[in-house]
């Protein structure tokens, strides 16, 4: 598979993976919200010390929903049902809510936005009216999202923005490397031009065509950049080791116009890389051209 295509593809498996799994954490802290208030009304209702709702807040009710026409919601705050609450973030926010069930119940919630419990039924028996009750708690979806656990979400989005941010590092550095790699125009046909040197030493160094590297006389790899590699490939198949200035920059840097100040920067790096491990030196023919000959102080 194309590296750049699975860097993508691994991304966004990752950035998919943490947003399901929070998405998934939110709900059900939403529901461990329902199941706290539904068990903290059924546990309120169960006291039964005294009427949640008193009858003067039922006539009230009533005369407000004539009132208004439509479905009126009344907060209860009541102390018990708060006491019963498990999630103490819970405790500050939460509320009671009654209907009375007669032919004007709608049922149903007022406030989409709320958390709510289910509705429980229960018989006023000071007034001789049917209520409906239910537990109402309001959270921002900001805060319910903080209540839940977004440590696993977290770490899979930092690992795809670090699998992001390495996958670019990476890729650039690849394709900078292959850029420095890749015969420039003009290598091709001036390696053609020679014949393949058949020396399969020379001054203590030697090249293999299987790996595409120099060896010194001990057989141990010589480390050159990519351009001292691309030159020293041109000094051992060039015939007697010998290319001229224009030869070089012609294949080395073939879209500049004047790359002697580029090429001699690049000799004389080279030079001390070739005399520490060879028996070899590069010698300048007056400025013309360059030649790998054998040092004969090292000989």
């Amino acid at each position: 598979m194309n590296r750049r295509l699975l860097s993508v593809t691994m991304f966004l498996a990752l950035m998919l993976t943490s947003l399901l799994a929070g998405h998934h954490n939110y709900h059900v802290t939403r529901n461990e919200i329902t199941a706290d208030l539904n068990q903290a009304l059924a546990l309120t209702l169960q006291e039964k010390k005294e009427p949640i709702v008193t009858q003067d807040t039922i006539r009230a009710y009533k005369q407000l929903r004539r009132t208004s026409g439509g479905q009126v919601l009344i907060a209860v705050s009541d102390e018990r049902f708060c006491r019963h609450l498990k999630n103490r973030r819970l405790k500050e926010t939460s509320f009671l809510t009654f209907d009375v069930v007669d032919k004007e119940y709608q049922g149903g919630s007022t406030d989409e936005q709320a958390i709510y419990s289910d509705t429980l039924m229960i018989r006023n028996g000071h007034a001789g009216e049917t209520l409906a009750l239910k537990g109402y708690t309001r959270l921002s979806a900001a805060a319910v999202f903080g209540m839940s656990d977004q440590r696993l979400p977290a770490g899979l989005m930092a690992a795809a923005i670090l699998w992001a941010i390495g996958s670019m590092l990476y890729l650039r550095k690849r394709e900078k490397m292959n850029l420095m790699l890749q015969p420039a125009e003009g290598y091709t046909q001036l390696t053609e031009g020679y014949a393949q040197s058949t020396t399969k030493e020379f001054g203590g160094l030697t090249y293999s065509d299987a790996d595409d590297r120099f060896y010194s006389a001990n057989h141990t790899p010589i480390r050159f950049t990519p351009m001292q590699q691309q030159l020293m490939r041109l000094f051992w198949q060039a015939p007697s080791h010998s290319i001229s200035k224009e030869e070089i920059c012609a294949a080395l840097w073939p879209k500049k116009d004047d790359a002697n100040d580029t090429l001699y920067t690049l000799i004389r790096r080279l030079k001390p890389i070739v005399e520490e491990h060879t028996r070899l030196k590069i010698v300048a023919d007056r400025g013309r051209s360059y030649s790998l000959e054998i040092n004969e102080l090292k000989s």
